[in-house]
């Protein structure tokens, strides 16, 4: 486990840090040093449960220093400055400058927001690199078939599990929730699944309600119909057309389109192309954006195809 968080941030900056604007700037430096280990300590422990595997806790090391160095560069930003702030309860009212405290203090809010904005970034970031199954499924992806097959059949086992679990809990609706119970824990299911399941909803219903088997179903339609687009898509070769101004890159496969200028186009066209969802990448040396109809439309239309 990383410690000795304290150290990242000066304490001689922090003990300084609020001399113009507290009775005790001394022991609320120190609470600051406090509020900085305990909180990179929680992150760290709250991060630490999702990762579950020795790979995933060694990319967290990795992920949790550069998260590490960034928030105490922001913190120690945030402390410089509200060591500038001043409150006329502590200078005295005499001759205080009152437009300077204002922009002084509008400075340290700015500071904070961003140090506060900074970690609810990166904590995000980190989880879902430490997730990868979060991140949404998109058709370029090499795995992207699989995952889809895998999704595919965790709804199919619900839909199937929940026709059980109803027809059971109504075959033995007479026969009262001892019964039922007994019936659900012989079929494998945990005692929270099924004290959840027993318990009526606002309707009184019991069980899985017909509306989520409604909806899963339109999933599991929607999925495999988006599996046979893929498929269908990964299997096809790319293809390439020379227009006037620029080559078309057409690459079902990777669900991207290119376009490759012969030199730097004009602003105008970058403009278009950004508008159009096409971003440049400097390792491929095109502008790309996701396949679709309007983007193959925009790069026929700017190719001069």
């Amino acid at each position: 486990m990383q410690n000795d968080f304290e150290k990242d941030v000066p304490k001689d900056l922090a003990l300084r840090a609020f001399d113009n604007v507290s009775h005790d700037p001394r022991g609320r430096g120190e609470r600051a040093l406090s509020d900085y280990r305990n909180t990179l300590e929680g992150d760290y422990a709250d991060l630490l449960t999702h990762a579950n595997t020795d790979e995933k806790k060694a990319q967290l090391e990795t992920e949790f220093t550069r998260y590490r160095q960034g928030y105490a560069k922001r913190y120690t930003a945030w402390l410089h400055s509200a060591s500038r702030c001043m409150s006329s309860f502590i200078t005295g009212p005499s001759n205080f400058p009152v437009d300077r405290a204002r922009k002084y203090s509008k400075w340290e809010h700015n500071r904070s927001m961003a140090l506060h904005e900074f970690r609810k970034r990166a904590l995000e970031a980190i989880k879902r690199a430490l997730h990868p199954e979060w991140r949404p499924i998109m058709a370029g992806d090499d795995n992207a078939q699989d995952r889809l097959k895998e999704k595919i059949k965790k709804a199919e086992d619900f839909q199937e599990q929940a026709k059980i679990f109803n027809a059971t809990i109504r075959k033995l609706k007479k026969a009262g929730r001892p019964a039922q119970e007994a019936a659900l824990k012989a079929l494998g299911l945990p005692d929270e699944t099924i004290k959840e399941a027993l318990t009526p909803d606002y309707a009184g219903r019991v069980g899985v309600p017909s509306y989520a088997l409604t909806n899963n179903n339109a999933n599991l339609r929607r999925m495999r119909q988006r599996l046979e687009v893929i498929s269908r898509d990964q299997a096809k070769e790319a293809t390439e057309t020379q227009g006037t101004a620029a080559r078309l890159e057409d690459c079902p496969a990777e669900n991207r389109v290119r376009l490759f200028f012969p030199g730097k186009p004009s602003e105008e066209v970058r403009s278009l192309l950004k508008s159009k969802g096409f971003r440049w990448s400097p390792t491929i040396g095109a502008w790309q954006a996701y396949r679709n109809h309007w983007s193959m439309e925009a790069a026929k239309k700017v190719a001069g195809v």
